[in-house]
């Protein structure tokens, strides 16, 4: 085999693998862009929780949770509403006391995402 010919294999090879590699950051990052919006949401509903929560002081006792929907914020004005491009999107929190903290954990559910653990009941 010629030298010429091994360049050009090897250019080939390497137009083929900068492709790839740029093809799959492409990816990444429309992916990225899309999920964080998501993300911002989730964040936007904790925080309303935790406010709600503080307000109507609904604090578990020690290794209890507490589930509070979506609705219930709403209905209440703890949330404005949870829309990400003119959709209305579903979600609830549970507060759980571990003994020495509260912590919080929310779910949303949209036509294109879903919280990883949502469960619809």
């Amino acid at each position: 085999m010629s030298i010429k010919r091994m360049q050009t294999i090897s250019y080939i090879w390497g137009s083929i693998l900068v492709l790839l590699v740029g093809g799959l950051t492409a990816i990444g990052f429309v992916y990225k862009n899309k999920i964080t919006k998501y993300e911002d949401l989730e964040s936007k509903l904790e925080l309303s929780l935790k406010e709600y929560v503080d307000k109507k002081f609904l604090y578990p006792k020690n290794g209890e949770s507490i589930k509070v929907t979506y609705e219930e914020l709403k209905s209440n004005e703890a949330i404005d509403g949870l829309n990400i491009d003119d959709e209305e999107c579903d979600g609830y929190g549970f507060v759980k006391n571990d003994g020495s903290v509260f912590k919080y954990k929310v779910y949303v559910k949209c036509n294109g995402y879903k919280t990883k653990g949502y469960d619809k009941n």
